[in-house]
């Protein structure tokens, strides 16, 4: 059978190559498409953007026109599944005889209300062998049905709700995600990093996160992680077909089982011993309130890791125990800081603006605790309620909740006001966010260079001028230069 995975995005410069680093590339239908082509089936992948609507239509007229395929895929959170559905529509409107299949983490969530879409078929959880099913049945010219982890319709619209699958416990017996689909949207950058999924699952129960609904939704074990001489056979794998030179191990948490952490970084060490040009690795760090284990970060070193990225979310201690169940100290974040310096780990730290609960006088210990640290670099953005999640029912509960159906500037725009945190205030604080973090420490314009690219891009209209202009040489050399600061 042919198979087409449509994957979304909302704000893309190209719809020729709108990708520009192979990290960010999505492993739930990479994988999927993978155990697909192992049984002899036929994949391919259209990457769309949300916000050129007329063209990503165009790509896939041509695209249904030219190759007909038998399945189409879809995936999508909860900002790009309107986007999608208006899709799929779109797709029944001009070829009713299409199949259209959807998951990913918004129709696990919410399923009874993305069935009602457009789609013939949704999958909850995990896809891989729910959807080599379905191609079985479809490729027989059967009417699907009795698919574990399927919700089928039929013609008259009745629904089979079928059980789901336990999760799967044997992540070795998967083939490799397939990246051969992502290359030709990729641009691809000299010193692009990869990336390579250790596990799946996550111990924790943060507030503003789908673990605790997803980890409900089947049986067996939920998180899990791959052997480590599986994953070193990928990564040898990726080091002789692309040009990796850095790869992000993609896990929750790799503290979540120091003995595998450690015999990890053992074979990356081994590993990088036998190759001409040495392969650095970064990965998630998950603090707790337990003392940084030096052990590990002595593993880290000799593995060849160059950076860790640090879910802080909020600076202040209430924030993260009360609202966020991240429960651990700022001296904690700081012990797990200096053991990273003294080990020459760069620090890249995210947080949250404006959390249900939060005051203006809480965003300011963010801003201190960042001051303190002087992370590397930082991933900031707006409070973004997600259904599925703690936060969302508690935005729900409180009536906070006026427009997050139509949020075209996700995490870049509040959508809620609190009492002691108003919308104005929070568009203002991620505005100055990195001015207030690195003034003092870094030039002055480069800081606010930074800041005015934030401003523009947190606006629908100077967004898309942005984009149109962000092909020019002087911005293309001025990048550069921020890059390297």
């Amino acid at each position: 059978m042919k198979i087409l995975f449509v994957y979304s995005l909302d704000d893309i410069q190209s719809t020729s190559k709108p990708l520009r680093s192979w990290a960010t590339i999505q492993f739930g239908i990479s994988y999927i498409s993978s155990v697909l082509k192992a049984h002899g089936h036929h994949t391919a992948l259209l990457v769309l953007g949300s916000n050129k609507l007329e063209e990503s239509r165009g790509l896939l007229q041509a695209f249904i026109r030219d190759s007909n395929p038998d399945l189409i895929c879809f995936t999508a959170v909860f900002s790009q599944y309107h986007f999608v559905e208006k899709t799929a529509k779109f797709i029944k409107d001009r070829w009713a005889d299409k199949y259209l299949l959807i998951g990913g983490v918004h129709a696990t969530s919410n399923p009874e209300e993305v069935i009602n879409g457009p789609f013939d078929a949704l999958c909850i959880g995990e896809g891989e062998y729910p959807t080599l099913e379905l191609c079985s049945q479809l490729q027989a010219k059967k009417t699907p049905r009795g698919i574990a982890n399927l919700w089928v319709k039929d013609r008259d619209g009745n629904i089979e709700k079928n059980k789901t699958r336990d999760f799967i416990q044997d992540l070795d017996a998967l083939p490799f995600p397939d990246r051969d689909m992502w290359r030709p949207w990729m641009k691809e950058q000299a010193d692009s990093e990869f990336a390579v999924l250790l596990g799946r699952g996550c111990p924790y129960n943060c507030t503003y996160c789908s673990n605790h609904v997803l980890r409900k939704i089947a049986g067996g074990q939920y998180t899990r992680f791959r052997s480590p001489e599986n994953i070193l056979k990928e990564i040898n794998f990726l080091y002789k077909n692309y040009p990796v030179r850095k790869i992000y191990l993609e896990v929750e948490t790799i503290t979540a089982n120091k003995t595998w952490a450690m015999e990890l970084c053992d074979k990356l060490e081994s590993f990088n011993a036998t190759v001409d040009n040495s392969i650095s690795y970064g990965c998630n760090f998950r603090i707790t309130r337990q003392p940084p284990d030096e052990r590990l970060f002595a593993s880290f070193k000799k593995a060849n890791f160059y950076k860790i990225n640090i879910g802080l979310e909020s600076g202040s201690e209430r924030v993260r125990r009360d609202i966020l169940k991240r429960d651990y100290s700022n001296k904690d974040f700081m012990n797990v800081i200096a053991m990273a310096r003294r080990y020459g780990l760069s620090i890249y730290v995210f947080n949250m603006i404006g959390l249900p609960g939060e005051s203006l006088g809480d965003h300011m210990e963010t801003v201190l605790l960042n001051r303190q640290c002087q992370p590397e670099g930082h991933y900031t953005g707006i409070f973004f309620p997600y259904p599925g999640t703690e936060l969302y029912d508690i935005c729900v509960k409180q009536d906070l909740l006026k427009s997050a159906d139509n949020a075209p500037m996700e995490r870049r725009q509040p959508i809620i006001s609190l009492p002691n945190f108003s919308k104005a205030q929070i568009q203002h604080a991620y505005t100055w966010f990195h001015y207030r973090v690195y003034k003092g420490y870094k030039p002055r314009w480069v800081i606010l260079t930074q800041t005015i690219v934030t401003k523009v891009k947190s606006n629908p209209a100077t967004n898309f001028l942005f984009r149109q202009a962000v092909q020019l040489p002087i911005l293309h050399y001025l990048r550069a230069k921020l890059a390297k600061k």
